[in-house]
């Protein structure tokens, strides 16, 4: 089998399988059906545990060796954190805690 044909096939294959993946809860709980309780508590807590996950990986190599980029992580996290307080907005926050961190690791 051929290079092209290979990735074409490894992509369309993803591709069909995140599609079901993401209309599966649709097709079961779409429409009347009420969703159980308990899948609506893991669907309420997965959001903000995966966000928590992301910053701890992101931010372990700054934490553990003190490094050119430490201070700039934490002065934006910091910010991150307060922007988020203020403006209830996740996206805002996170967009103005990367371009500050940008322009620190720039700077500093």
């Amino acid at each position: 089998m051929s290079s092209t044909l290979h990735t074409v096939l490894l992509v369309l294959v993803a591709a069909v399988v995140t599609l079901i993946l993401r209309a599966l809860p649709f097709v079961i709980f779409g429409g009347k059906r009420k969703m159980p309780a308990k899948i609506k508590i893991v669907a309420d807590s997965l959001p903000p545990a995966v966000m928590a996950v992301l910053v701890v990986f992101c931010l372990k190599g700054d934490i553990i060796t003190y490094g050119t980029t430490t201070v700039p992580a934490l002065i934006s996290c910091t910010f991150v954190v307060l922007v988020h307080l203020w403006k209830k907005n996740t996206l805002l926050s996170i967009f103005l805690g990367t371009v500050l961190y940008m322009v620190l690791i720039r700077v500093m």
